[in-house]
Order: structure tokens, then C-alpha cells, then sequence
């Protein structure tokens, strides 16, 4: 019996293909999001590709949520593999911004990160598996000064804060067979999140569809790819530099 997955976001966008790609594979997929009524929607669509879906409407900024949300998906078969694609992303300037912003958005994009791998690498045991991590270029350095990302700047410190905790993690759990990676789209995905998005000061936007990025990043969930563990992945390269 193939284990588990859960795939967070997975109401819309990257998660959900991620999720009908898990699915595709005969996977019991563990779908959360805080949308219940797209999550039933969405789990429909995995179970018509032969997947085995249980839809967990979940409010990633509750610890105990999160708990009960690993405990759940492992409880049928055993838990191989978190997909973290569930994410905010306001556009705010810094006046704009006020400090419960910035606690939704890390609460969400980073503080869920950490409560879901220390749930899941506990159920997955000793058997390990995998936990990817969906980042954004927002997160990059250079990014900070392109006129188009800075209202993202509190997504974007989120990314940062993800990459280098996650990357951080990984050599450490490698004892654990547990592969840690961050993945990300490597150009612009259109999705019902990003439909709000201002694009008057993106130029000549690079685009990738959402269920390339939801292939790549199943192929990674679905088993310990130890070789990519503490990896920064782009998803625009998958089959070509890595994975496929």
C-alpha cells in the first residue's frame, strides 16, 4: 500500500494539481485547506483519477489544527510525504503594512511549515519520507529591489525565512530518511490566488502553468528522493535538470 500524502493549498492552484497528480499515481491524498466547499470540489477531481482523497478543512494558523491534521492522514496508511503549498500573498506597501499582516503571513507561509514537519516527520517514523515546501523568487535577495515584487515584501521574507529554515533542517534529517526540499515555480503561474495580482510592473512576465509545477512537485512528495534532500528546485527545469 502506497502511504499517504498531504498537500496543504490543495483547494486551488499548485496544490490542487499537485494533488490530482498524486492522485493519478493510486495515492491516498490527504487534501487541507481552510476553503471547504472548494475542498470537496477538489477531492472529487482526485478521486476521478483513481486517487483515494480525504478533504481536511484545516486553518493552518492553529497548532492543534495541524496536529490533527497529520494524525488523520496517517491514521488509514502510513504518512509518506507533506506538501506545504498552501500560502498568503498580500500586496501591501510598507505603509500599508501593519503587524497583523505580517503574523498572518508567516503564520501561513513559515510558522505552518515548522508545526507540520515537526508533526510529520514524528508519524512518518522510521520509515521517513518527504517534505517539500512550496518557495516563491520573492524570497531572493535580489528580488528586493524590482519594482513589481516590492509589495510583496512581507510574502517574500516569508519565502526567505522557509528556504533557509527548511535547507537548514534537511542535512539534519537525513539520518531520519526524511528528504527535505523547497520548490520553486520559476516563473509566473496564473491561479485564482495570483488573478488578483497587479501586473502593470511585471515585464514581459515568463509563465508556467500550474499543473507543470503540480507534476514536479508530486514527483518529489512521492517518495524520499534522497539525492535532492536540502535542494532549492526550480520547477520550470523539472525533467530537464532534475527529476521526470
Amino acid at each position: 500500500m502506497l502511504p499517504a500524502i498531504i498537500v496543504t493549498g490543495a483547494a486551488s492552484g499548485i496544490g490542487l494539481e499537485a494533488a490530482i497528480a498524486l492522485g493519478e499515481q493510486g495515492r491516498t491524498v490527504a487534501l487541507c485547506d481552510i476553503d471547504e466547499p472548494m475542498l470537496a470540489v477538489a477531492a472529487a477531481q482526485v478521486r476521478a483519477v483513481g486517487g483515494e482523497p480525504i478533504a481536511l478543512p484545516t486553518d493552518l494558523r492553529d497548532e492543534r489544527a495541524i496536529i490533527e491534521l497529520v494524525r488523520t492522514a496517517g491514521a488509514r496508511h502510513r504518512l509518506g510525504g507533506i506538501v506545504h503549498s498552501a500560502g498568503l500573498f498580500p500586496q501591501l506597501s510598507f505603509a500599508e503594512s501593519e503587524l497583523t499582516d505580517l503574523d498572518q503571513v508567516m503564520a501561513v507561509n513559515f510558522r505552518a511549515a515548522f508545526a507540520l514537519a515537526k508533526a510529520g516527520v514524528e508519524a512518518m517514523g522510521g520509515a521517513g519520507g518527504a517534505l517539500v515546501f512550496l518557495t516563491s523568487g520573492a524570497g531572493l535577495l535580489e528580488m528586493a529591489s524590482d519594482p513589481f515584487q516590492q509589495r510583496f515584501s512581507l510574502y517574500g521574507a516569508s519565502k526567505a525565512a522557509l528556504d533557509r529554515w527548511a535547507l537548514g533542517i534537511a542535512r539534519e534529517l537525513i539520518a531520519a530518511h526524511v528528504a527535505v526540499s523547497t520548490v520553486t515555480p520559476g516563473a509566473f503561474v496564473r491561479t485564482s490566488g495570483t488573478s488578483r495580482v497587479d501586473l502593470e510592473k511585471m515585464p514581459d512576465p515568463k509563465e508556467i502553468d500550474a499543473s507543470a509545477i503540480g507534476k514536479a512537485v508530486a514527483w518529489l512528495a512521492s517518495e524520499p528522493r534522497m539525492h535532492l534532500a536540502g535542494h532549492r528546485l526550480n520547477a520550470a527545469e523539472y525533467g530537464h535538470t532534475w527529476g521526470g
